[in-house]
């Protein structure tokens, strides 16, 4: 970070390609989310078709799942806009473990929500199965390779115009 030149005071929020990060990452996790609910349509109903989506519980559960914690695995992405998540030292700094821990209460309250039978009433979700936990939990985490990958392209664009 040392070695950047330091941003233009008069420059908006969303200079430095900032708002095409947050348009492509935004329809990331809309299709993500989308995915689930139609994995999950399909996996109810047997059908690709949309339908009612009030008589789509699993669906509706999946897409909650999903989109709550693809937002929770994106905050990794966010920690630097071009820099990889992977070369980020994880857990040597306090922060880091900070994070950690939201991810994983974000991970247990989003599961009680689902599993806890008047929370789930209460906020019209239905238990869903491993099965579908682990779609929904593996769509939402692949957030993170797919930001990588742009990341990537971004780096190499940069180091080609310098």
């Amino acid at each position: 970070i040392m070695n950047r030149k330091p941003r233009n005071s008069k420059d908006g929020v969303f200079a430095g390609g900032m708002a095409f990060d947050v348009f492509y990452q935004g329809v990331l996790v809309t299709l993500l989310t989308l995915a689930a609910f139609f994995i999950g349509e399909f996996m109810e109903t047997g059908k690709w078709a949309f339908m009612n989506i009030s008589e789509c519980n699993e669906g509706m559960t999946m897409a909650f799942l999903t989109m709550s914690m693809c937002e929770i695995f994106h905050s990794f992405n966010m920690r630097s806009q071009r820099g990889s998540v992977l070369a980020m030292s994880f857990g040597q700094k306090s922060h880091n473990k900070v994070l950690f821990g939201a991810m994983v209460a974000s991970l247990v309250l989003t599961t009680a929500i689902i599993e806890i039978d008047p929370l789930a009433n209460a906020f019209g979700f239905t238990p869903i199965g491993l099965t579908e936990y682990g779609i929904s939990i593996g769509l939402a985490f692949s957030i993170i390779p797919l930001v990588e990958i742009v990341k990537f392209f971004q780096r190499l664009a940069a180091k080609k115009k310098n």
